[in-house]
């Protein structure tokens, strides 16, 4: 079977995240897709707790299990974790699979900045998504989901926003229910 890797922090999960994951299945890119949040931001951000992000993820999906899961395995890398460190153990621990990074379009333009991307690209092709306000790529991309900002969207949970349109009810209830996203934690 073809996995598209679709990493990220998740924090919060969202429409966009799902939408991108309907995308690349609905083009058969790939036969299923896996969500694997990251265990830490590599950049010092301080995401939500990585137990809450893995748990939103699986609400996030619980319509679509036939075609979508969600992985832990990031917290089983060693630290610093690099993406590819991320396929080498999917590979390793999966072979009967085959791996594709799912991409928006903004990483092809920053892939020097990645470590081995040469070699991630060669064990697990990426899919590009195109990505709203990016440039072209040199090459067709699959069409960009609804752009949703992952930062926004934490500054309006501060601000005790009761509901938004780009996170999922059962998402937003898990939310509440465990505190998340709070000025006064």
């Amino acid at each position: 079977m073809i996995i598209g890797v679709l990493g990220g922090t998740f924090d919060p999960p969202h429409v966009g995240h799902l939408e991108l994951a309907k995308i690349v299945l609905q083009h058969g890119a790939v036969e299923q897709v896996w969500f694997i949040p990251c265990l830490s931001h590599r950049f010092g951000k301080q995401p939500e707790p990585f137990e809450h992000r893995l748990a939103m993820c699986r609400i996030l999906i619980e319509g679509d299990l036939e075609r979508m899961r969600v992985s832990d395995i990031e917290a089983q890398l060693r630290r610093p974790g690099h993406t590819l460190d991320l396929v080498l153990m999917l590979q390793s621990r999966h072979r009967e699979h085959r791996f594709r990074l799912l991409a928006g379009s903004d990483i092809y333009w920053q892939k020097d900045k990645w470590h081995k991307y040469e070699e991630i690209a060669k064990l697990a092709p990426p899919v590009y998504v195109a990505r709203q306000g990016e440039p072209s790529l040199p090459f067709e991309a699959l069409p960009a989901p609804p752009e949703v900002s992952s930062t926004q969207l934490r500054a309006q949970l501060k601000g005790q926003k009761c509901s938004l349109p780009a996170i999922p009810e059962a998402v937003m209830a898990y939310i509440k229910e465990h505190g998340l996203y709070r000025d006064d934690r």
